[in-house]
C-alpha cells in the first residue's frame, strides 16, 4: 500500500478499530529489509501519531530505527502523539528493553530544541498540508 491508499483507507486519523491493522503494518514494513522507500511507513506512523496513544511510541521508534533511510525520515516528534509528557512518563514505567534508550533520546532531542513549540494538534496540522489534506 503506498501513502495515498493508506490515507484514502484510513484517513489521518484512523478509527479506533483499525489501529491493530495500522500497527500489524507497521511491524510488517519495519521487518521488511527490502522495502521499495519509506513513505508508506512514515504515513503509518503519522496515522500511529494521531492517535494519541503512548504505547505506540516504541513502535514508532522501532519503525524509525529499522534502517538508516528510515532514521532519516521518520522525524522524531511522531514519538510524541500523546504529547511529550504523557509519552515520558509511559516510558519511565515501561518494561520494554527500548523504552529507556528512547527516553534518553527524547531529552537529548528536547535539550537540541527539537520540540521547541510543538504540540501534537500542530505537528499534526503540518501533516494535514504535507499530504494535501488542508481545507
Amino acid at each position: 500500500m503506498d501513502e495515498n491508499e493508506i490515507l484514502a483507507r484510513f484517513g489521518l486519523v484512523p478509527q479506533t478499530e483499525d489501529l491493530p491493522e495500522i500497527r500489524a503494518l507497521v511491524q510488517s514494513l519495519t521487518a521488511d529489509e527490502d522495502r521499495d522507500g519509506n513513505e508508506s511507513l512514515k504515513t503509518l506512523c503519522v496515522l500511529l501519531f494521531s492517535a494519541a496513544e503512548p504505547s505506540d511510541s516504541l513502535l514508532i521508534y522501532r519503525a524509525k530505527e529499522s534502517s538508516f533511510d528510515a532514521a532519516c525520515y521518520i522525524d522524531i516528534q511522531l514519538v510524541c502523539g500523546a504529547g511529550i509528557e504523557r509519552t515520558k512518563a509511559y516510558l519511565l514505567n515501561s518494561r520494554e528493553p527500548e523504552a529507556r534508550k528512547l527516553r534518553d533520546y527524547l531529552e537529548t532531542c528536547i535539550s537540541a530544541g527539537d520540540f521547541e513549540d510543538f504540540t501534537p494538534a500542530d505537528y499534526l496540522e503540518s501533516y494535514r498540508e504535507y499530504y494535501g489534506l488542508s481545507p
